[in-house]
């Protein structure tokens, strides 16, 4: 994969990395990593009894070349109580142009039917610029007794800058529904810009919503987070807010984000 340009400041990307860690520490939740999707996948399945949507599916994409990873979230008792997974692509044309196209093409793959309702998202969507090396989050989840204290903040915010870390990307992207766009989480999961019928689907697999929202953290976004959080710490602006916490499936799962 092309490499680009390394980050203005690793030492604080680290930094930070390590004060979000420790914060989930404090809660009795311990962070485990892994490149081994294959694994991802029996996880995901004994904690949830769900399959990994496609879009980290190793069974239909190439994950060679450390070309994702996932975090998961232990309580103290070994239980898994969290979930999320990166993957990293190397797209030389527009995300709008890119994304349909693949996302079709990883479905079919799994004998699912996905049928757009447009080729491309509206005029102007940020995705007519997004390309080079693009990283998609997703398969987001937290199990509802432990979504109170910040969990679900500190866990994404730290996925976002282990990425961040691991891929120095041009732009992190995910997919979500309209009700968590609509509350603004997508702001909390460290995300700067969200956007409203990105994917519009005439025929959509189960569990996909027909219009999709489209969320974006570009590079420069995320590296000035990163100072910000030197300066002002991590948490600063997490309030507690049942509303947003109740939320579910906040990243759609062949895409993106979810909490139940």
């Amino acid at each position: 994969m092309p490499s680009g340009r390394g980050l203005r400041n690793p030492l604080g990307v680290a930094h930070m990395a390590v004060r979000l860690e420790s914060a989930l520490l404090s809660q009795g939740l311990t962070v485990k990593a892994s490149s081994d999707m294959q694994t991802f996948a029996k996880v995901k399945m004994k904690a949830r009894n769900q399959p990994l949507g496609p879009m980290h599916d190793p069974d239909v994409c190439d994950f060679s070349a450390e070309r994702a990873f996932w975090m998961a979230l232990e309580n103290a008792d070994g239980s898994c109580v969290g979930l999320q997974a990166f993957r990293c692509d190397f797209v030389d044309i527009s995300l709008a142009e890119w994304c349909t196209n693949y996302m079709i093409g990883v479905y079919m793959r799994r004998n699912e039917l996905m049928v757009p309702a447009h080729a491309k998202p509206p005029a102007g969507s940020i995705a007519e610029r997004l390309k080079g090396k693009l990283v998609y989050h997703g398969e987001l989840w937290v199990d509802p007794q432990n979504k109170g204290a910040n969990a679900v903040d500190l866990f994404t915010k730290l996925g976002s800058y282990t990425a961040l870390m691991k891929w120095a990307p041009d732009a992190i992207w995910a997919l979500t529904k309209q009700r968590l766009a609509a509350r603004g989480m997508m702001g909390r999961f460290n995300f700067s810009t969200v956007e409203r019928g990105f994917l519009r689907w005439a025929i959509a697999s189960d569990g996909i919503d027909p219009v999709e929202y489209l969320a974006v953290a570009e590079r420069q976004f995320l590296e000035q987070a990163v100072e910000e959080d030197l300066t002002s710490g991590p948490f600063a602006d997490f309030v507690e807010d049942p509303a947003v916490y109740n939320a579910e499936d906040a990243l759609l799962p062949h895409s993106s984000l979810s909490i139940p």
